[in-house]
């Protein structure tokens, strides 16, 4: 399936690089070729949801303290929470979506992922390095929560 826009929701699981001017998302049991660059795709959701990708990682940044491979809130009301597989700029970076994981397993140097669709996807991304990003996330996740509980 191609779509043009593609709005991140509850049920994205993750995206990722196709070619230059393409990423493919997993929305449930779908996949969805949309015609936009990764990073272009991320700055459109973040717009969408009132923000910018620049202004969520500030946010992120300011947090966590810490600069480098920050997950992000997309939508806050929802809880919807990606993190990166790589460095932002890296072409084999994929964003993950912290609340669709069922499982995930080391292979070889890859992780495989199992989100709540089914779907499997394989990234280029450590196990350790894997669990450290959920970590990230929902740390992220649960200081804003308690924040908002004041």
């Amino acid at each position: 399936m191609e779509n043009e826009k593609h709005e991140i929701s509850t049920n994205t699981c993750a995206i990722s690089y196709k070619e230059e001017e393409k990423c493919t998302i997993i929305e449930g049991k779908e996949k969805i070729d949309v015609d936009m660059n990764l990073q272009d795709y991320l700055n459109y959701n973040c717009e969408y949801y009132g923000s910018s990708f620049e202004g969520r990682h500030k946010g992120s940044q300011s947090i966590l303290g810490m600069k480098y491979k920050l997950p992000i809130i997309i939508e806050e009301s929802k809880e919807i929470v990606f993190f990166p597989t790589k460095a932002y700029n890296h072409i084999e970076c994929a964003w993950i979506s912290l609340h669709n994981i069922t499982s995930y397993e080391q292979s070889s140097h890859s992780t495989i992922v199992t989100f709540n669709s089914g779907i499997k996807a394989k990234y280029n991304i450590s196990l350790e390095s894997f669990e450290n990003q959920l970590i990230r996330a929902n740390k992220l996740l649960l200081i804003l929560k308690n924040r908002k509980q004041g």
